[in-house]
């Protein structure tokens, strides 16, 4: 798997998150992966929207299961934009996407929706915080690089990936060194670190080896010399 500029919920510094016109402007500011929140619909559709309400991104209110997909896209998610459904970006992006599951129930759904889209598989990450939801992303999804998230990185957190079957790691800074970041190469681990969005923060992770991080700002490394060359991290 390449280094991954992630962009978090697209390009979520400059455009509204978890939207169709941040994930292309994500891709365009040079992210090679994309960061979306998978959940369902009162009508069963894998809709992207990070909270379990709207209140937060949309002019509406209320929980985002109490509504249909179609009544999901006539709410306004910034500058005009609309709550996309899952099938949307597929159909929109043609970069990595790393989605986290924030509902349990998305999986049976996405799991049959990928039956039917099998090409779409190689380019997906599912990833989650909750290790029982990993534990299943990695039986049912065998194909794709499961990924367990944590805020705080320990040897014990890699030890729980590797009994879930995940392959990946995404953590936050506390807890997290050289030492870990090695530690999760050498078992194949592919090690993520979040947030970057600072130089220090840029400096810092490279300083660790990490094999990816996740931003707001995809043009972060770009801007700081940085650039990826056959999948690797470099500075020219």
């Amino acid at each position: 798997m390449d280094f991954t500029n992630c962009g978090h919920r697209g390009a979520m510094s400059v455009s509204p998150e978890n939207t169709m016109a941040s994930f292309r402007l994500a891709a365009e500011q040079g992210a090679n992966e994309i960061e979306l929140d998978l959940r369902l619909s009162k009508d069963g559709e894998i809709v992207v929207i990070h909270d379990t309400t709207v209140d937060r991104t949309t002019d509406g209110s209320g929980a985002v299961a109490d509504f249909t997909a179609e009544e999901l896209r006539a709410l306004d998610a910034g500058n005009g934009q609309s709550i996309p459904t899952f099938e949307e970006v597929l159909d929109g992006t043609d970069v990595r996407l790393q989605i986290e599951i924030k509902d349990p129930a998305v999986i049976e759904p996405l799991v049959a929706l990928l039956a039917q889209r099998p090409e779409e598989i190689q380019r997906l990450s599912p990833c989650c915080f909750d290790e029982e939801i990993v534990a299943i992303l990695a039986r049912e999804l065998p194909s794709t690089v499961v990924g367990l998230i944590s805020k705080t990185g320990s040897p014990e957190l890699l030890d729980r990936a590797d009994q879930l079957g995940a392959q990946r790691v995404l953590v936050g800074w506390t807890g997290t060194d050289r030492e870990l970041a090695r530690a999760a190469q050498e078992r194949g681990l592919h090690f993520n670190v979040w947030p970057v969005n600072t130089a220090g923060q840029l400096n810092d992770a490279v300083e660790l080896g990490v094999d990816g991080f996740t931003t707001d700002h995809p043009p972060l490394l770009f801007e700081n010399g940085y650039e990826i060359r056959d999948g690797r991290l470099v500075r020219p």
